[in-house]
């Protein structure tokens, strides 16, 4: 060989390793800069996603929407939807109603054709609350209901059905469970 040819082969060489080195750093750049870890909020139609920082092991993803008056506008009621506070493979539903329900006969949770009645927990100044588990047929038959309604009893003994949206329902359930997956796994963090 050579020394042009050793020269060009030197040359190439390092053209090469600088090129490898600049396409690594920019891979880990972007994974880092994709998947910064930052707190998130994501909005699916009607729902909302809210995630914490992915540091905090003590935080989970929660989905939520609004039920207003279609009419008027007026905010109703509240869902949110999450892990259960230290039993993160415990998902919860947790409604938010206005004070003006009885509370003896419950909060009706119709999703499809299935209504389950659940008690209030509570009542706090923004309302009544009540809390349902979310087993695997609970989240499966929200994802493909086409209807949903809370069900309450004004304070006249008249049962009121307040619509709530299930649009985006699906695709923010289905994004919860992925950053949830990926909050949990530091390698699916690295690979994601």
């Amino acid at each position: 060989m050579d020394d042009n040819t050793r020269t060009l082969l030197t040359r190439v060489g390092i053209a090469v390793g600088v090129l490898a080195v600049g396409l690594i750093a920019g891979w880990i750049g972007g994974v880092s800069s994709a998947h910064d870890g930052a707190a998130k909020i994501e909005v699916f139609k009607d729902w909302r996603l809210a995630c914490p920082e992915d540091d905090n092991a003590k935080g989970a993803c929660a989905l939520a929407t609004d039920v207003n008056d279609q009419g008027s506008g007026q905010h109703l009621a509240q869902i949110t939807m999450g892990a259960e506070a230290g039993k993160p493979d415990v998902e919860m539903m947790v409604i938010n109603v206005p004070l003006t329900v009885l509370i003896q006969p419950g909060l009706g949770v119709q999703i499809g054709a299935d209504t389950k009645t659940v008690p209030y927990a509570t009542c706090v100044p923004s309302g009544c609350v009540a809390t349902m588990p979310v087993d695997d047929k609970t989240a499966e038959a929200m994802r493909t209901a086409q209807t949903m309604n809370l069900i309450v009893t004004a304070e006249n003994s008249r049962s009121v059905s307040l619509p709530v949206s299930v649009q985006g329902y699906q695709d923010a359930s289905r994004r919860m469970n992925s950053v949830e997956a990926r909050r949990r796994s530091w390698w699916r963090r690295l690979w994601s």
